[in-house]
């Protein structure tokens, strides 16, 4: 008898890790089948009947890409977890993307393990949901309205979900990352209310500004993590997380995932246009970014690192509000420098209470 948890079908070439990974989902109530030969792992997903799909990245004859590709160009829904090594991130995150629904670096934990495969049924659910709503819409309107919109809700959940797991995968090179993410999406909140902006654009904030750095992935550890002062070739190197966050994003059908890729494209332009990478000037600098820009520097001042101090709250905002030569108030949007002074108190109190390498959530 099928268990009643779903069927899945693994895909690796590796065999140890295909009997582990077996042992790991049977163990927790799992029908799980293996495959060891891509090839014919793609004519038994073709055939149908899996819930959930588990596949390497890289394999002789067929990628795990190519199975994604194969799959969504057949129309095939399911969801297919991922898994790579650190190396092949940028091509995970990729793929992502073009319609994976989750990737698990290796080697992974168990437990993660267990909550993608999770993660990936509770979709699998939904879409099926979703398809019998379909069928049945013209005799069960009024049954089936709020269920949909239950099951909606909750696959935009999993995507804002999937959205935060390549946040924290720019946290792997660099973990004061995550705190700083955390603080910068909690300052552009408190901004954008300030400013008396809709709640929508608050809501659209809270869920862009996360992803500002998330070109960091394309970083070299031994330049983003350096402790001496950046030479000029390396600091050049930095501000390239810009773009390379710009094309992670990019391309997306996702309004909010435009917006975020524009962000991280935007989010050192400066209101004189001094800034990079394309040297915007004023209001061809969208808002949100405008917002970001200053809830960055201003963490990035009050932030101590290897290479130099913490300036503290009073010495932050004098430098933001009056400038130092380096930093100055012509870098920021009028408005929003008014705002960030008017709460700045409150910058003050986010970055205490969250300055305490909180993983983020």
């Amino acid at each position: 008898m099928l268990s009643k948890k779903g069927r899945i079908l693994i895909v690796d070439d590796d065999r140890s890790m295909l009997k582990s990974s077996m042992m790991v989902l049977k163990a927790d109530g799992y029908d799980v089948e293996t495959e060891p030969d891509s090839k014919n792992a793609l004519g038994r997903i073709i055939s149908g009947g899996y819930d959930l799909i588990i596949t390497d990245i890289r394999m002789p004859n067929i990628t795990g890409l190519e199975i994604i590709a194969d799959m969504r160009k057949r129309g095939m829904e399911e969801p297919v977890i991922l898994m790579t090594a650190y190396a092949e991130l940028p091509s995970a995150i990729d793929a992502i993307r073009r319609g994976a629904f989750d990737f698990l670096l290796k080697p992974y934990k168990p437990e993660d393990f267990i909550l993608a495969v999770e993660r990936g049924m509770r979709f699998s659910d939904l879409l099926r949901i979703e398809k019998t709503y379909k069928k049945n819409l013209e005799q069960e309107v009024s049954a089936k309205t709020k269920e949909l919109r239950e099951a909606f809700s909750t696959i935009t959940e999993l995507n804002n979900e999937i959205m935060f797991r390549l946040i924290k995968a720019s946290e792997y090179k660099d973990q004061e990352t995550g705190t700083h993410i955390l603080r910068v999406k909690q300052y552009s909140v408190l901004l954008a209310e300030e400013l008396g902006l809709p709640r929508d654009f608050v809501d659209r904030t809270a869920f862009v500004s996360p992803l500002h750095d998330v070109g960091k992935i394309g970083i070299p550890e031994n330049v983003l993590l350096k402790t001496e002062k950046l030479t000029n070739e390396e600091f050049d190197l930095i501000k390239t997380h810009a773009t390379i966050g710009y094309e992670i994003l990019q391309g997306s059908n996702n309004e909010r995932i435009q917006l975020a890729a524009e962000v991280a494209l935007s989010h050192h332009e400066r209101w004189d246009g001094s800034g990079y990478p394309n040297g915007l000037k004023g209001e061809e600098i969208i808002l949100e970014a405008r917002i970001v820009n200053i809830c960055d520097q201003y963490d990035a001042l009050m932030t101590s690192r290897p290479y130099k101090p913490s300036f503290g709250h009073d010495k932050t905002y004098e430098i933001l509000t009056k400038g130092d030569g380096r930093t100055m108030p012509s870098h920021f949007d009028p408005k929003v420098l008014e705002a960030f002074k008017n709460c700045a108190n409150i910058f003050k109190d986010i970055y205490d209470d969250n300055n305490k390498h909180i993983p983020y959530s």
